[in-house]
């Protein structure tokens, strides 16, 4: 149900920061522009089943994808953090909740249902020729190669830097485990009042710039989880693409 891929820290003793994408479906490869943090962390890249070439064995349900999370930072041994893009920031207060982490970061997390609606708006406004082109052959073939084209036409709503493109579009996606969860995002609302009165670093990144979740509304969404809030300038919905060193 996960995979983990491990970068060994140059600082001795270091502690871990696990890294979650999100998609639903994208894997961590997305997220690799975090590998200078390695300076400071051992980084723990997850990966969803079916993403990063991982077999997909079945659909599972919000609550046992998130156990396992959970389980599996628990396990691992010395001081944890955990990070979470989007979709993957549910998971990483989940963890952070269950005590399996002694800080969160999210970036760009979509918790409230007024947030997570918005981004339907947005998409409307920020549309193109090509995006809409794409999204046709996505919802007509729906494998993993029309997921990933469509997601690398997303342009402003995703990324400002152009390299972005080539990142999702060469993303090992899972198509399959986008179907089987993306209802889940609708029903994150509630752990915000929980999240709130948890001590511990909280963290949450937006970009000044994203198209798709709108920095107004974000700022909603860590402050109804009690998270110091940090925009990034220059930086879309992938700030890992646009701004990784403004994330050390």
């Amino acid at each position: 149900m996960i995979q983990l891929t491990r970068i060994a820290s140059d600082k001795n003793n270091a502690a871990k920061l696990i890294i979650i994408p999100g998609g639903p479906g994208l894997s961590s490869l997305t997220l690799r522009g975090l590998d200078f943090l390695k300076s400071e962390f051992e980084l723990v890249y997850l990966d969803f089943q079916g993403t990063n070439e991982s077999k997909y064995v079945g659909k599972k349900t919000y609550d046992e994808i998130s156990s396992a999370i959970s389980d599996m930072i628990k396990n691992e041994s010395g001081t944890k953090f955990v990070l979470g893009h989007s979709f993957g920031g549910f998971f990483a207060v989940d963890a952070f909740l269950n005590n399996s982490a002694l800080g969160v970061i999210c970036l760009s997390t979509p918790f409230l249902k007024s947030t997570l609606m918005s981004a339907g708006k947005s998409y409307s406004d920020n549309s193109t020729p090509e995006l809409l082109e794409t999204e046709k052959n996505w919802e007509d073939k729906r494998d993993n190669l029309s997921f990933a084209k469509w997601l690398s036409s997303y342009g402003p709503l995703y990324f400002i830097n152009p390299d972005g493109r080539k990142i999702l579009l060469d993303d090992k996606v899972s198509a399959q485990f986008f179907l089987d969860n993306r209802g889940d995002a609708l029903l994150q609302e509630a752990k915000l009042a929980n999240l709130k009165s948890q001590k511990g670093l909280k963290l949450f990144i937006c970009g000044s710039n994203d198209k798709l979740l709108l920095p107004t509304f974000l700022k909603e969404d860590a402050l109804c989880g009690g998270f110091d809030f940090v925009e990034l300038n220059g930086a879309s919905h992938f700030v890992t693409i646009d701004q990784p060193e403004k994330l050390s």
